[in-house]
């Protein structure tokens, strides 16, 4: 392939691996409507990633029983940041995107 297409792919790439949109977590501590994860996913580079404090947890995913400690949930992140959730329409402020600390527990895996 030529050099000049190469660079294009190489971005293509850097960009897809940037964005993050969903992935399964571990729950390390529950706190009222969120909780403490460790994403599962490795970063590209192959570094674990850190621990996401205050992940929303939606109403469903605690129906048949509340989250425990070691619990395996999947997770999406918003597509901006969360900091200023309302009950109506709000900026964003941040400009932060796909971000890991926006992280919102989705479901839970069965045991």
């Amino acid at each position: 392939m030529a050099d000049d297409i190469q660079f294009f792919v190489d971005f293509a790439e850097a960009l897809r691996a940037s964005i993050n949109v969903a992935g399964p977590a571990k729950i390390l501590a529950v706190h009222g409507d969120k909780a403490d994860i460790k994403p599962l996913f490795k970063k590209e580079n192959g570094e674990e990633y850190a621990v996401v404090s205050d992940a929303y947890i939606l109403d469903h995913v605690e129906a048949k029983s509340p989250l425990a400690l070691g619990d395996i949930v999947y997770i999406n992140f918003a597509d901006r940041s969360l900091d200023y959730l309302r009950k109506e329409p709000f900026d964003p402020v941040h400009t932060r995107r796909h971000s890991v600390n926006d992280a919102v527990i989705v479901g839970r895996f069965k045991k």
